[in-house]
């Protein structure tokens, strides 16, 4: 196995596997999210990968679960606390559920060290500095998946969104026009300003969170995040500022012309 590539890695989750073996789910750049079993990791003397630290591995075999002959720490490892360890979590479970296996993600790999670097150096654990940083990397991982949320056009006309118009999402639709104070309106400024990433107000970091959240809940097959009701279970508040349910869907009158 000497002759095999050592290539950096994440460790994303791992749960025991019969009686000293673990099945561990790993993000590597170049063959993305690859499934693994490392027997006897759990044996006496044995070592276990921990999430959240940096890691070069060796990747053999083929099928479903790859051997992982060799791993070998390559940077100390992060230290996550209070919400920035709940988001870290919430992270790995987002890139288990969504990425397919063995499609490589250079550029995700990418983002996802920067996210976890960057909630590793918050202090104080605050909620908006986490949100930045969560909203980043959703839009990051929907794009990755080709599945980006279209903030610049109108959706009937393709026509460019003014500021100071006001729209509604229709998620199998896009942005359509809407009356000022209709329920779910958005101006078009906030919705601009999302597109380029500068959620520098309230309205617009609640508005990214939504428009991310309507797209990755198709993704997920309507199944909870175990890690997202982990968080809302220990610090109810600050769930409450970091993930919020969709914006309410249109009522009759309100719903677009087919």
């Amino acid at each position: 196995m000497r002759d095999l590539d050592w290539q950096p890695a994440y460790l994303l989750h791992a749960r025991a596997y019969r009686e000293t073996s673990v099945l561990a789910e790993w993000l590597l750049p170049g063959p993305g999210r690859v499934g693994s079993i490392l027997r006897g990791a759990r044996r006496k003397g044995g070592s276990l990968p921990a999430p959240f630290q940096p890691y070069f591995v060796q990747v053999a075999g083929g099928g479903e679960l790859r051997q992982i002959p060799g791993i070998e720490p390559a940077g100390p490892a992060l230290s996550l606390t209070g919400g920035a360890l709940f988001s870290g979590l919430y992270l790995n479970e987002l890139l288990v559920r969504l990425l397919p296996r063995e499609l490589p993600q250079p550029e995700l790999f990418v983002a996802y060290a920067g996210a976890l670097g960057e909630l590793a150096e918050l202090v104080g654990g605050d909620m908006t500095d986490i949100e930045l940083v969560l909203r980043r990397f959703e839009r990051q991982l929907l794009d990755s998946m080709g599945q980006t949320v279209s903030n610049m056009h109108q959706a009937d006309t393709h026509e460019p969104l003014r500021p100071g118009c006001f729209y509604q999402y229709y998620p199998e639709h896009g942005w359509l026009p809407a009356r000022e104070g209709q329920r779910g309106a958005c101006d078009g400024d906030d919705i601009l300003a999302v597109a380029a990433d500068a959620l520098d107000t309230p309205a617009r970091r609640r508005l990214a969170k939504a428009l991310y959240r309507m797209a990755l809940e198709p993704l997920l097959g309507g199944r909870p995040l175990k890690s997202r009701d982990l968080f809302a279970a220990m610090v109810p508040a600050a769930a409450g500022a970091i993930f919020t349910e969709p914006p309410p869907a249109p009522t009759a009158d309100e719903e677009p012309a087919s």
